[in-house]
């Protein structure tokens, strides 16, 4: 999940964006998010948070909330918040996506040792397959699936791989190399492989405010990531920079 002299930095924040000081009713932008370690923690650290406040602040007052995942989607969807984090383009309907993607997951999978005598990507998810519910990684896949789950957590999910009732379980390289570090199941008992990236999105509500927040997005986003000076945020982070040197 995306930075030169005093100068050029005071510059490119001078650069007026269209509609973004002009509009008297964007006062506030209310961001509902997974809690990511790194890049949307609960405390307000991280480095979406840290690059919204460059690209909205202080002309617009960033306010956020940790919800589940689906919750999140689903508040942007009914119009009840501003912008969701963390999407995927065309994800879902009933939102507008941003132009600008900021991070790129990496995509895995985990299944058991043997299970797979060859592992021949994509081709090779046969049988139950899940991941955490509202990411549909079905619209990304090319394979057809023949039974998927959605589970509410991801320890659920390890377990049921444990005990057979999950062929394969996918979710991004963060979140998996998270969970399996608190030793749920035996790890070397397991097989993980890389399934495909995706660049991430911000999508916001699909009303006047919602496309007035996404115009302000994309356009200081384009400042920001031809001037450079977002490198410098990625690193601090420990997070891969998404866009092409």
């Amino acid at each position: 999940m995306m930075k030169k002299s005093i100068a050029c930095l005071l510059f490119v924040f001078m650069i007026p964006v269209s509609g973004f000081t002009a509009e008297s009713d964007l006062k506030e932008i209310h961001f509902v998010s997974e809690s990511w370690e790194g890049i949307t923690n609960q405390d307000g650290t991280g480095l979406c948070w840290e690059l919204f406040r460059r690209i909205y602040e202080p002309d617009i007052r960033m306010k956020f909330e940790t919800l589940p995942y689906a919750r999140s989607a689903h508040m942007v969807q009914t119009g009840q918040t501003d912008a969701v984090v963390g999407v995927y383009r065309d994800e879902f309907d009933g939102v507008l996506f941003s132009q600008w993607h900021y991070l790129q997951d990496i995509i895995l999978v985990i299944f058991k040792k043997g299970a797979v005598e060859k592992w021949e990507g994509e081709k090779s998810l046969r049988g139950n397959t899940g991941w955490m519910r509202g990411y549909a990684f079905n619209e990304y896949l090319q394979a057809r699936i023949e039974k998927i789950y959605e589970t509410d957590s991801r320890e659920s999910a390890l377990k049921m791989l444990e005990k057979g009732r999950l062929d394969f379980f996918l979710d991004t390289e963060q979140e998996l190399n998270e969970a399996l570090k608190k030793n749920i199941i035996p790890v070397e008992n397991f097989q993980v492989e890389t399934i495909f990236r995706l660049n991430v999105y911000l999508a916001f509500a699909e009303n006047e405010k919602g496309q007035k927040l996404m115009n302000v997005f994309d356009e200081k986003m384009e400042i920001l990531v031809k001037s450079g000076e977002l490198k410098p945020l990625y690193k601090k982070w420990n997070k891969k920079y998404p866009f092409d040197e």
